[in-house]
């Protein structure tokens, strides 16, 4: 069965990619008071020392609105943008207090951007000399789907930020909590707070600035073979499963010299799925028994047990498009050692996938949309504000109506925000809303591949017109 990927969620800040794990309406989530051992690395002495600046001159951080970002790093790096205003009192040097310190969510998805009622708030957070402090936010706060990439919401228990201010009028450090919906411990994840407007692009979002990491591609391919390969991508090993055409020869090279410049098409899984799970679920392997293409199954980065890197799979939540997401360079690194060895149609290359792997179908049909030729994202959507393409890649929206639902994120919400957004940048679209919740239906197999084959980079390409070709369900029709 698949799950959810999302398991799952250009810039955050532009925000986006980044963007939106989690969201709703505004709710206010109560108030909150930070805990008696709130100072870290303090005694009694140095917290009544801190108590007693309430009256004097707040030299300790500016009073005001601080943009702030939280790294969810066990999502994959995904970016939580707050707006947070503080008071404060004191000072560097002796200590003082956070006498008010609230949060609202914010996305800039939406122009203006939107900004949600108070989420949490603590008053009277002790910081101890030298800046250091933890403020804990009543459980829980809720991320209201407004604000949330996946127009969903979101609630994290156990809100906590350990953090230290700096003489800059910044304070930064660890955020703890645990995402309800997926029940994740995300207490590996960081935070900064800069003065609102002085905030980067993407934002800072850790103590340490850290350089961004640009991958160079492959440049020597493995021998590959039918079935599951490995290779060197992104200074990592991944693995991908390669299907070729019932007849092939044993080197893989189709036997009849028509088969020759092949279609390739990439079928990505979902959170907690795999390659062969993928390939039983929607059995498109099936079709190789009288198509022609090479089909790739990419599995996303694992640990040295086997484990998913990502809550999400999928580095689609994170503001990384270029040589500097190893996801995308590990589609460009197969999609070469493909070409390479089988000699395909590099005008013909198509993605599809379901749940995370629909949203790394939409994310990566964006990213390389200079190479894809059509997408079919199922149950899936996009975490950040939707760019331009030079490149109009017609794309068919699948998804299962209002029951489209997994760990209580809508992707109902996020294919009605998907399909007129591609319309009204020039794309073609096919709509099929199956209406069956949160499944690949086996009907859509055939009519993805009759979707996707249709198209050709650069090519003009006939269009799809109502009624459609009888291969098509009649939950599908052209998006108006």
């Amino acid at each position: 069965m698949l799950r959810f990927d999302i398991k799952m969620l250009r810039p955050l800040v532009s925000v986006a990619a980044a963007a939106a794990l989690f969201s709703a309406c505004g709710t206010t989530a109560a108030s909150s008071t930070s805990t008696d051992d709130a100072a870290t690395g303090t005694d009694d002495a140095s917290a009544d020392t801190a108590a007693d600046t309430s009256t004097a001159a707040n030299t300790l951080i500016a009073d005001g609105e601080y943009y702030l970002s939280v790294n969810v790093v066990p999502f994959g790096g995904l970016l939580l943008p707050f707006k947070a205003t503080l008071t404060a009192s004191g000072s560097l040097a002796d200590g003082g207090k956070l006498a008010t310190l609230e949060l609202r969510a914010i996305s800039d998805k939406e122009t203006p951007m939107y900004v949600s009622d108070p989420i949490g708030t603590v008053k009277d957070v002790v910081v101890a000399k030298g800046g250091t402090f933890t403020a804990q936010f009543a459980d829980p706060i809720l991320i209201p789907a407004k604000a949330a990439p996946t127009g969903s919401d979101v609630h994290v228990a156990n809100f906590k930020l350990i953090g230290t201010i700096g003489s800059d009028n910044s304070m930064c450090g660890d955020m703890s909590g645990t995402v309800v919906e997926f029940s994740k411990d995300v207490a590996t994840s960081t935070f900064k707070a800069v003065k609102w407007g002085t905030q980067t692009t993407p934002p800072e979002s850790s103590c340490t600035a850290t350089a961004v990491k640009h991958y160079a591609g492959i440049t020597a391919c493995p021998v590959l073979k039918a079935g599951v390969n490995e290779i060197k991508s992104a200074e990592r090993t991944r693995r991908f499963t390669v299907v070729l055409p019932e007849a092939s020869t044993a080197t893989g090279l189709p036997t009849d010299v028509s088969a020759q410049n092949l279609p390739v098409v990439f079928l990505f899984h979902g959170v907690g799925g795999s390659m062969s799970g993928i390939l039983g679920d929607t059995a498109f392997d099936g079709l190789l028994k009288t198509e022609k293409f090479v089909l790739i199954v990419p599995e996303s980065e694992r640990d040295k047990n086997g484990t998913a890197v990502s809550q999400t799979e999928w580095l689609y939540g994170v503001q990384q498009f270029a040589d500097d997401n190893s996801d995308l360079v590990f589609f460009d690194d197969m999609l070469k050692c493909v070409g390479d060895q089988y000699k395909t149609n590099a005008k013909r290359v198509y993605i599809t996938g379901m749940s995370g792997g629909g949203m790394m179908t939409v994310f990566t049909s964006f990213s390389r949309s200079d190479v894809i030729a059509a997408a079919a994202p199922f149950s899936g959507g996009y975490l950040f504000k939707f760019p331009s393409t030079k490149n109009k890649f017609p794309e068919m929206v699948v998804w299962g109506g209002e029951a489209d639902s997994a760990f209580s994120q809508n992707f109902n919400t996020l294919a009605n925000l998907l399909i007129p957004a591609l319309k009204s940048d020039g794309h073609a679209v096919l709509q099929c809303n199956h209406g069956t919740g949160h499944k690949w239906p086996a009907a859509m197999t055939a009519a993805d591949w009759a979707f996707l084959s249709n198209f050709e980079l650069g090519a003009a390409s006939p269009a799809f017109t109502d009624p459609l070709p009888s291969v098509f369900p009649s939950y599908c029709s052209v998006a108006k």
